[in-house]
């Protein structure tokens, strides 16, 4: 993953605490693993399950079905925890200028945006050797992506995001998706270039993501279902 200059980020401190889950999740769905259990509840869980954001924290939460099924409305979890989706959406004539890019101040070439509902603004995740950064992005050049790719209006607030890559394209996903990528990275990188193995895995990744998508023209302005 190529570095591009940029002003100084931060830590994500909430994303670290799922990460190794995630991206063992990520790598595949064979080998095994210590078992999980609903962190809410304490049910039993598969290795393939969903999550809930805790508002407060920024903490992704193991959910088990019945918890899914508790929280899976706007209000349902009384602005504590909200059911982060399952739908993911390949964006097909997406826009993204290079000025545009530049703008949104990513050092990377790889980030996740999201629409915070605690600062109200638009924040960008992006994976490193050692873990997910969080940094702000700049609301003009979100408008501007908003203005070009209309769908980006639905965008759900907390829980889903705007995936980029600048070598393979653009998805809406759920949060815990951005959170896997970057758990699988700062697993898999190795020396100053990350290696073979990272890269194989990231593009294992993005494969398995378009396998799980539909696609959508940028321009659909119709609401998830």
């Amino acid at each position: 993953m190529n570095r591009e200059p940029g002003r100084a980020h931060r830590p994500a401190g909430a994303v670290s605490g799922l990460l190794r889950r995630l991206a063992a999740q990520a790598r595949g769905r064979g080998a095994s693993r210590q078992a999980q259990v609903c962190e809410l509840c304490g049910e039993a869980l598969p290795d393939v399950h969903r999550h809930l954001l805790e508002l407060p924290s920024r903490e992704l939460r193991c959910a088990c079905r019945a918890c899914q099924v508790l929280f899976d409305h706007v209000a349902a979890g009384g602005g504590h925890h909200v059911l982060v989706p399952d739908q993911r959406r390949r964006l097909s004539g997406f826009v993204l200028p290079e000025p545009v890019w530049a703008r949104l101040g990513a050092p990377v070439r790889m980030v996740c945006l999201v629409r915070d509902s605690a600062s109200g603004g638009i924040v960008q995740f992006y994976p490193s050797p050692a873990g997910a950064v969080r940094a702000p992005a700049d609301p003009a050049a979100w408008d501007v992506l908003v203005r070009d790719n209309p769908v980006l209006a639905e965008l759900r607030q907390d829980v889903e995001a705007l995936l980029v890559d600048r070598d393979r394209g653009a998805w809406i996903v759920p949060l815990d998706d951005c959170y896997a990528l970057a758990g699988t990275i700062r697993a898999r990188w190795r020396g100053l270039t990350g290696g073979q193995d990272v890269r194989a895995h990231v593009a294992r990744f993005f494969t398995d993501l378009d396998d799980r998508s539909v696609t959508v023209p940028a321009t659909d302005t119709r609401s998830p279902a």
